[in-house]
Protein backbone atom coordinates (compact mmCIF):
# COMPACT_ATOMS: atom_id res chain seq x y z
CA UNK A 1 0.00 0.00 0.00
CA UNK A 2 2.87 2.37 0.83
CA UNK A 3 4.45 1.70 -2.57
CA UNK A 4 1.13 2.47 -4.25
CA UNK A 5 0.92 5.86 -2.51
CA UNK A 6 4.54 6.55 -3.41
CA UNK A 7 3.80 5.79 -7.05
CA UNK A 8 0.75 8.06 -7.07
CA UNK A 9 2.76 10.85 -5.44
CA UNK A 10 5.59 10.51 -7.97
CA UNK A 11 3.13 10.47 -10.88
CA UNK A 12 1.62 13.71 -9.61
CA UNK A 13 4.99 15.31 -8.99
CA UNK A 14 6.54 14.08 -12.24
CA UNK A 15 3.76 13.48 -14.80
CA UNK A 16 4.52 10.80 -17.35
CA UNK A 17 4.99 11.89 -20.93
CA UNK A 18 6.00 9.84 -23.95
CA UNK A 19 9.77 9.94 -24.22
CA UNK A 20 9.46 10.27 -27.98
CA UNK A 21 6.49 12.53 -28.83
CA UNK A 22 5.76 13.88 -25.29
CA UNK A 23 2.12 12.76 -25.37
CA UNK A 24 0.84 12.56 -21.76
CA UNK A 25 0.00 9.36 -19.93
CA UNK A 26 2.90 6.91 -20.36
CA UNK A 27 6.65 6.80 -20.83
CA UNK A 28 5.99 5.52 -24.36
CA UNK A 29 2.64 6.02 -26.08
CA UNK A 30 0.93 3.23 -28.02
CA UNK A 31 1.57 4.94 -31.34
CA UNK A 32 5.32 5.31 -30.84
CA UNK A 33 5.62 1.80 -29.42
CA UNK A 34 3.79 0.30 -32.40
CA UNK A 35 6.09 2.17 -34.79
CA UNK A 36 9.04 -0.01 -33.69
CA UNK A 37 9.34 -2.60 -36.49
CA UNK A 38 9.76 -6.31 -36.00
CA UNK A 39 12.71 -8.08 -37.53
CA UNK A 40 10.80 -10.52 -39.70
CA UNK A 41 13.83 -12.42 -40.96
CA UNK A 42 15.76 -14.71 -38.66
CA UNK A 43 19.49 -15.19 -39.20
CA UNK A 44 22.12 -17.57 -37.88
CA UNK A 45 23.39 -16.01 -34.63
CA UNK A 46 27.01 -16.90 -35.46
CA UNK A 47 27.59 -15.60 -38.99
CA UNK A 48 24.51 -13.30 -39.10
CA UNK A 49 24.38 -13.87 -42.87
CA UNK A 50 22.31 -16.97 -43.56
CA UNK A 51 18.55 -16.81 -42.97
CA UNK A 52 17.43 -19.84 -40.99
CA UNK A 53 14.36 -21.31 -39.34
CA UNK A 54 13.68 -19.40 -36.08
CA UNK A 55 17.23 -18.08 -36.11
CA UNK A 56 18.88 -21.46 -35.61
CA UNK A 57 22.62 -21.90 -36.15
CA UNK A 58 23.21 -22.59 -39.84
CA UNK A 59 24.82 -25.79 -41.14
CA UNK A 60 27.89 -23.92 -42.36
CA UNK A 61 28.66 -22.54 -38.89
CA UNK A 62 27.97 -25.90 -37.28
CA UNK A 63 30.52 -27.51 -39.61
CA UNK A 64 33.14 -24.75 -39.36
CA UNK A 65 33.17 -24.35 -35.57
CA UNK A 66 34.45 -26.96 -33.14
CA UNK A 67 31.56 -26.57 -30.70
CA UNK A 68 28.55 -24.25 -30.56
CA UNK A 69 26.22 -24.48 -27.56
CA UNK A 70 23.56 -21.92 -28.48
CA UNK A 71 21.03 -23.50 -30.85
CA UNK A 72 19.41 -20.31 -32.11
CA UNK A 73 18.48 -16.70 -31.54
CA UNK A 74 15.26 -14.74 -32.03
CA UNK A 75 15.93 -11.02 -32.46
CA UNK A 76 12.73 -9.03 -32.02
CA UNK A 77 13.68 -5.72 -33.63
CA UNK A 78 16.57 -3.49 -34.70
CA UNK A 79 18.78 -1.99 -32.02
CA UNK A 80 19.67 0.90 -34.34
CA UNK A 81 16.03 1.97 -34.55
CA UNK A 82 16.09 5.30 -32.68
CA UNK A 83 12.98 4.67 -30.59
CA UNK A 84 14.00 1.19 -29.47
CA UNK A 85 17.54 2.35 -28.71
CA UNK A 86 16.20 5.22 -26.62
CA UNK A 87 13.81 2.98 -24.68
CA UNK A 88 16.49 0.43 -23.87
CA UNK A 89 18.88 3.15 -22.71
CA UNK A 90 16.25 4.78 -20.47
CA UNK A 91 15.22 1.39 -19.12
CA UNK A 92 18.74 0.33 -18.16
CA UNK A 93 20.47 3.57 -17.26
CA UNK A 94 17.65 5.88 -16.18
CA UNK A 95 16.11 2.96 -14.26
CA UNK A 96 12.58 3.43 -15.65
CA UNK A 97 11.23 0.04 -14.64
CA UNK A 98 7.76 0.78 -16.06
CA UNK A 99 9.25 0.37 -19.54
CA UNK A 100 9.56 -3.38 -18.89
CA UNK A 101 5.90 -3.80 -19.83
CA UNK A 102 6.34 -1.92 -23.13
CA UNK A 103 9.54 -3.72 -24.07
CA UNK A 104 7.93 -7.06 -23.24
CA UNK A 105 5.25 -6.22 -25.79
CA UNK A 106 7.94 -6.14 -28.48
CA UNK A 107 9.14 -9.59 -27.41
CA UNK A 108 5.55 -10.80 -27.43
CA UNK A 109 5.00 -9.52 -30.97
CA UNK A 110 8.10 -11.40 -32.09
CA UNK A 111 6.97 -14.66 -30.50
CA UNK A 112 3.47 -14.39 -31.92
CA UNK A 113 4.96 -13.79 -35.36
CA UNK A 114 6.86 -17.10 -35.04
CA UNK A 115 4.04 -19.66 -34.68
CA UNK A 116 6.05 -22.34 -36.48
CA UNK A 117 8.61 -22.36 -33.65
CA UNK A 118 7.30 -24.23 -30.57
CA UNK A 119 8.39 -21.59 -28.04
CA UNK A 120 5.52 -22.31 -25.59
CA UNK A 121 7.19 -25.70 -24.98
CA UNK A 122 10.38 -24.01 -23.73
CA UNK A 123 11.11 -22.80 -20.21
CA UNK A 124 11.96 -19.09 -20.09
CA UNK A 125 14.78 -17.72 -17.95
CA UNK A 126 16.81 -14.52 -17.78
CA UNK A 127 20.48 -13.90 -18.40
CA UNK A 128 21.66 -13.11 -14.85
CA UNK A 129 23.38 -10.03 -13.48
CA UNK A 130 26.19 -10.12 -10.97
CA UNK A 131 25.07 -9.07 -7.49
CA UNK A 132 27.10 -5.85 -7.72
CA UNK A 133 25.35 -4.70 -10.89
CA UNK A 134 21.99 -5.87 -9.56
CA UNK A 135 22.45 -3.67 -6.49
CA UNK A 136 23.53 -0.73 -8.65
CA UNK A 137 20.57 -0.96 -11.02
CA UNK A 138 18.07 -2.24 -8.49
CA UNK A 139 16.57 -4.81 -10.87
CA UNK A 140 17.45 -7.33 -13.55
CA UNK A 141 16.01 -5.82 -16.72
CA UNK A 142 15.63 -9.23 -18.39
CA UNK A 143 13.81 -10.74 -15.41
CA UNK A 144 11.26 -7.92 -15.37
CA UNK A 145 10.63 -8.30 -19.08
CA UNK A 146 9.97 -12.04 -18.73
CA UNK A 147 7.49 -11.47 -15.91
CA UNK A 148 5.60 -8.91 -18.00
CA UNK A 149 5.79 -11.15 -21.07
CA UNK A 150 4.38 -14.08 -19.10
CA UNK A 151 1.41 -11.97 -17.92
CA UNK A 152 0.75 -10.54 -21.37
CA UNK A 153 0.72 -13.98 -22.99
CA UNK A 154 -1.53 -15.31 -20.21
CA UNK A 155 -4.04 -12.58 -21.07
CA UNK A 156 -4.06 -14.02 -24.59
CA UNK A 157 -4.63 -17.52 -23.26
CA UNK A 158 -1.02 -18.66 -23.78
CA UNK A 159 0.84 -20.10 -20.82
CA UNK A 160 4.62 -20.11 -20.59
CA UNK A 161 6.78 -21.36 -17.75
CA UNK A 162 9.41 -19.16 -16.16
CA UNK A 163 12.30 -20.27 -13.96
CA UNK A 164 14.03 -17.36 -12.22
CA UNK A 165 17.73 -17.55 -11.41
CA UNK A 166 18.34 -20.73 -13.38
CA UNK A 167 21.90 -19.52 -13.86
CA UNK A 168 23.88 -17.32 -11.49
CA UNK A 169 26.73 -14.95 -12.34
CA UNK A 170 29.42 -15.45 -9.74
CA UNK A 171 32.12 -13.25 -11.25
CA UNK A 172 31.79 -9.55 -12.01
CA UNK A 173 33.35 -8.30 -15.24
CA UNK A 174 33.42 -5.06 -17.25
CA UNK A 175 30.46 -4.61 -19.64
CA UNK A 176 30.86 -6.58 -22.86
CA UNK A 177 30.61 -3.47 -25.04
CA UNK A 178 33.93 -2.27 -23.60
CA UNK A 179 35.76 -5.29 -25.05
CA UNK A 180 36.95 -4.38 -28.54
CA UNK A 181 37.07 -7.83 -30.17
CA UNK A 182 35.12 -11.07 -30.21
CA UNK A 183 38.02 -12.93 -28.60
CA UNK A 184 38.29 -10.40 -25.78
CA UNK A 185 34.55 -10.67 -25.15
CA UNK A 186 34.80 -14.45 -24.98
CA UNK A 187 37.68 -14.19 -22.52
CA UNK A 188 35.83 -11.54 -20.52
CA UNK A 189 32.77 -13.73 -20.01
CA UNK A 190 34.44 -17.16 -19.73
CA UNK A 191 33.77 -18.89 -16.43
CA UNK A 192 31.36 -16.22 -15.16
CA UNK A 193 28.27 -18.42 -14.87
CA UNK A 194 27.17 -21.55 -13.06
CA UNK A 195 23.96 -23.43 -12.40
CA UNK A 196 22.02 -22.24 -9.38
CA UNK A 197 22.50 -25.05 -6.86
CA UNK A 198 19.34 -24.09 -4.99
CA UNK A 199 17.17 -25.21 -7.91
CA UNK A 200 15.78 -28.75 -8.18
CA UNK A 201 18.31 -31.21 -9.60
CA UNK A 202 16.14 -31.92 -12.66
CA UNK A 203 16.53 -29.15 -15.22
CA UNK A 204 14.24 -28.49 -18.20
CA UNK A 205 15.28 -29.89 -21.57
CA UNK A 206 14.43 -26.78 -23.58
CA UNK A 207 15.26 -23.24 -22.45
CA UNK A 208 14.86 -19.76 -23.89
CA UNK A 209 17.24 -17.22 -22.37
CA UNK A 210 15.99 -13.63 -22.47
CA UNK A 211 18.25 -10.59 -22.63
CA UNK A 212 17.81 -7.00 -23.78
CA UNK A 213 20.61 -6.55 -26.31
CA UNK A 214 23.46 -8.72 -27.54
CA UNK A 215 26.58 -7.85 -29.50
CA UNK A 216 28.65 -10.89 -30.45
CA UNK A 217 26.48 -13.35 -28.54
CA UNK A 218 29.36 -14.42 -26.29
CA UNK A 219 27.26 -14.08 -23.11
CA UNK A 220 24.40 -16.21 -24.44
CA UNK A 221 26.88 -18.77 -25.75
CA UNK A 222 28.57 -19.02 -22.35
CA UNK A 223 25.20 -19.42 -20.60
CA UNK A 224 24.18 -22.13 -23.10
CA UNK A 225 27.49 -23.89 -22.48
CA UNK A 226 26.90 -24.01 -18.73
CA UNK A 227 23.36 -25.32 -19.23
CA UNK A 228 24.25 -28.02 -21.74
CA UNK A 229 27.23 -29.30 -19.77
CA UNK A 230 24.76 -30.50 -17.14
CA UNK A 231 23.74 -33.19 -19.61
CA UNK A 232 20.06 -32.42 -18.98
CA UNK A 233 19.45 -29.40 -21.20
CA UNK A 234 19.18 -30.28 -24.90
CA UNK A 235 18.09 -27.02 -26.56
CA UNK A 236 18.97 -23.42 -25.71
CA UNK A 237 17.59 -20.47 -27.66
CA UNK A 238 18.06 -16.75 -27.08
CA UNK A 239 15.37 -14.06 -27.25
CA UNK A 240 16.48 -10.43 -27.36
CA UNK A 241 15.09 -7.02 -28.26
CA UNK A 242 17.90 -6.19 -30.67
CA UNK A 243 21.43 -6.93 -31.76
CA UNK A 244 24.13 -4.29 -31.51
CA UNK A 245 26.60 -4.58 -34.38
Amino acid sequence: MIKLYQKIFLDLLFPKNCLICEAPGKHICARCLQSIPLQKENFCPICEEIETFAGRVCNTCENNHSKIYLDGLLVASYYKHPILKELIHRYKYSFIQDLSDDLAQILKRKLLSSPEFPWPNFIFSAVPLHLNRLRWRGFNQSTLMIKKLKNQLANDGIKIKYLPELIIRHRDTPPQMKAKSIELRKQNISGCFSINKELPKKLPKKIILVDDVITTGATLEECAKVLKKTGQVKKVWGLVLGRQN
